[in-house]
């Protein structure tokens, strides 16, 4: 399966938090109980660019909230998200396999750009 576009809008100083639902063709559900996330953002739409945030399940920023439900919550916090420089990223996130899956598997779910917006108060 091809992954998904969806272009991400970030307020820069505010909390970004999201979530995103992994389902199949027929719309159901895919059970995430053995996955975790992660997600680069960077300066161009290649791994070799510049990084510029990365999402995981270990910093708290890429978490998979309802196993079950198939969701994935995206999470940067206020201070993080001060500190991007306003402008176009480019941004996927990936689910992976954390069980004795060998070679692990990987989904590509979506990509795009994620818009930082410049604050203008604070």
């Amino acid at each position: 399966m091809a992954a998904g576009t969806a272009n991400l809008i970030c307020e820069q100083g505010a909390t970004f938090d999201t979530s995103v639902t992994y389902a199949d063709e027929n719309g159901t559900a895919v059970n995430l109980t053995t996955y975790n996330a992660r997600m680069d953002i960077r300066f161009a739409a290649t791994k070799e660019a510049d990084l510029v945030l990365r999402l995981t399940n270990a910093n708290g920023r890429a978490t998979i909230s309802n196993p079950s439900g198939g969701v994935v919550r995206l999470l940067i916090g206020s201070t993080d998200t001060e500190a991007l420089v306003a402008g176009v990223y480019f941004y996927d996130l990936e689910l992976f396999t954390i069980d004795s899956t060998n070679p692990p598997r990987v989904v590509r779910l979506i990509k795009g750009k994620f818009t930082v917006n410049a604050e203008i108060t604070g």
